[in-house]
């Protein structure tokens, strides 16, 4: 049987029948991008929503600006996200590709989700950037949107293609297992941030929530009272140092939403999960205002900018809940170790590790801020050691050296390798954060300068180093075992 060679320049059938239909598709959906009911309908609500959510972006980063329907003004600019700026059409072309494809409708819808999302948020970003490097560097605007704006686009909507392209008929194209695991862990969290969210404002602004306000001012005066001499006179707690009025509005925090949120992913059905919910609410409301009270009214006297307690206490309560989370993770969930050895392990890094923090922050503190703010004037009241960013190292590089040297199954050396290079990438990272901020004036909110302090090191090390999905073995292909505690059991 003689083997049928095609000829050299023919066409194949079936790249020739996608051909077809991917022009097709682009030349319906070039004609629907620009009729006016869709312009009215998608396009201008879109620009709209663009240039509201750039706004959002703008005030998180300190940046004064106006927003009116669409057009933003920045340091008396006026930027406008037109029609043509919203990528409507690169949607829509990438989305004529991914429907011609010889694909099963699952593997597209999967296609058509991941490029929405990635052309929206590519989308946003050039907006941010060229609003804010436009407004302050005259004559960029030509080339951040023309050139730099333009290559973004086109190079993450390729490689989204790509991406998708490779993993159809393969079962990559659809989420695999430990993917949408991960997909509905983040949905959950979402989903228990919001409604912890809600739940949290209703308490406050409800009678009950003005009762525990009440206690938690009189019983923290109790605990003053303990160590000196105090007395308490409606929401004044007087000390021997200091006489401070407690604020109801002070009696709450973000952070009771963030670890609320994290009771949605506990491994538990649903009425046991909503159960314990409802049973904690209240104790961490009331120990942790509680001690947060105490500690900073202890040391109010320095003054509120330099009170370590005011400023980083819900900072230091969730990096110590994300450390005995990678505990757990370690002896709970992949039980490669026991519980009783992976805690003690902890708690014996845990002095050389913040002594290496404090090591690097001092160097910081006297070498580093000082080189890069001696060019600005005034700046170094934004990075006094009372302030949120100058203290970034000393938690990133504190967090980060517990979590490396205390990972199981990883030889010394290569725990010494990535606790080197995870150090050196933070300090860089902090010298561009600074740099970033300095360059373009930027004041960002505390909030988002918090998040980067807690989540930076944790996201890096359950994403790369532990590998938070199951399919993956540790890093030095070693599998983990059960733990002799747990096959005990």
């Amino acid at each position: 049987m003689n083997e049928v060679v095609p000829k050299k320049g023919a066409f194949d059938g079936a790249a020739l029948g996608w051909l077809v239909r991917f022009w097709g598709l682009a030349a319906l959906f070039y004609w629907l991008d620009h009729t006016s009911w869709f312009k009215t309908l998608v396009v201008a609500p879109y620009a709209r929503f663009s240039a509201s959510v750039t706004a959002c972006l703008l005030a998180l980063l300190g940046v004064d600006f106006q927003i009116r329907g669409s057009s933003l003004t920045v340091s008396g600019k006026v930027f406008v996200v037109a029609d043509s700026c919203t990528g409507s059409f690169v949607f829509l072309l990438l989305a004529a590709v991914i429907l011609a494809f010889p694909a099963s409708w699952k593997e597209k819808l999967v296609g058509l989700t991941a490029g929405l999302l990635t052309v929206v948020s590519l989308n946003l970003f050039r907006t941010l950037m060229i609003v804010i490097l436009a407004s302050r560097f005259s004559g960029s605007f030509w080339g951040l949107h023309i050139i730099v704006g333009q290559a973004l686009i086109i190079a993450g909507t390729l490689a989204v293609f790509v991406w998708w392209a490779q993993g159809v008929g393969r079962g990559r194209a659809v989420l695999p297992l430990n993917s949408r695991r991960l997909f509905l862990g983040v949905a959950l969290y979402v989903a228990g941030f919001l409604f912890s969210y809600g739940l949290y404002t209703f308490f406050l602004n409800s009678p009950v929530g003005t009762w525990f306000k009440d206690l938690v001012i009189r019983h923290a005066a109790v605990v003053l009272g303990l160590f000196t001499e105090t007395v308490q006179q409606g929401q004044v707690i007087n000390t021997a140092n200091s006489s401070i009025r407690v604020v109801h509005d002070c009696l709450s925090s973000p952070v009771l939403v963030l670890f609320l949120a994290a009771f949605f992913l506990l491994p538990l059905s649903w009425p046991k999960r909503l159960l314990l919910y409802g049973v904690c609410f209240f104790p961490l409301y009331y120990f942790y205002h509680v001690g947060r009270t105490v500690v900073a009214i202890w040391f109010m006297a320095s003054g509120r900018d330099a009170n370590f307690a005011y400023n980083f206490f819900g900072q230091v309560a969730l990096v110590k809940a994300l450390l005995l989370f990678s505990v757990y993770y370690w002896a709970g969930l992949r039980r490669c170790v026991t519980l009783r050895r992976q805690l003690l392990l902890m708690l014996g890094f845990m002095v050389p590790a913040v002594v290496l923090a404090l090591f690097d922050g001092w160097l910081w503190q006297n070498f580093g801020l000082p080189l890069l703010l001696s060019s600005v004037d005034g700046a170094e009241e934004l990075y006094n050691p009372g302030r949120i960013i100058s203290l970034m190292p000393i938690f990133h590089i504190s967090a980060w050296l517990l979590l490396v040297l205390t990972t199981p199954l990883m030889s010394r050396l290569r725990r010494f390798k990535w606790a080197l290079a995870g150090c050196l990438g933070l300090n860089i990272f902090y010298a561009l954060l600074v740099i970033i901020i300095l360059a373009l004036g930027l004041a960002p909110h505390p909030w988002l300068i918090k998040s980067i302090i807690v989540g930076l090191p944790f996201t890096v090390y359950f994403l790369f180093v532990a590998r938070i999905d199951d399919g993956f073995p540790v890093l030095g292909q070693i599998e983990c075992e059960p733990s002799r505690e747990s096959a005990d059991q």
